[in-house]
């Protein structure tokens, strides 16, 4: 008998239709995805449609100004199954100290990227990538 693991249960409490918001969990080296105001998830490997990459001002700032890491960016999209074949992809990356948004991990860092048409998010031991997708 196989056994479910528990990131797969808690894939079945998303609602498609409804957006989510996935962002890096710290503390348990996962991504996190919550929806409703609630982390419905914690999973190692997640793909997203109509994604919008997000970073809170305040959050930020208050990164900035104490010099703690808080949960302020994240990429917001509709889960989604498999990609399909994309024109362009770009791995990316953000940090608070030096990027007031997500930019290219590869540059230029000076081009905040807004939103995409796919995003895969995935994390490993010792390593995490967002990988951006556009038609």
């Amino acid at each position: 008998m196989q056994s479910a693991d528990k990131y797969s249960i808690m894939r079945d409490m998303i609602d498609r239709n409804k957006r989510v918001y996935v962002y890096f969990n710290l503390h348990k080296k996962v991504w996190s995805v919550r929806q409703g105001g609630k982390v419905v998830e914690h999973t190692k490997s997640i793909m997203l449609k109509d994604c919008k990459y997000l970073v809170g001002k305040a959050g930020r700032e208050r990164v900035l100004r104490e010099g703690r890491k808080n949960v302020h960016a994240g990429v917001s999209g509709y889960v989604v199954d498999k990609i399909p074949p994309c024109r362009y992809g770009n791995d990316l990356t953000y940090n608070p100290k030096w990027h007031e948004g997500f930019v290219s991990r590869h540059g230029p860092y000076d081009d905040v990227i807004e939103h995409s048409h796919y995003a895969h998010l995935e994390c490993g031991n010792g390593w995490k990538n967002l990988h951006g997708m556009w038609k």
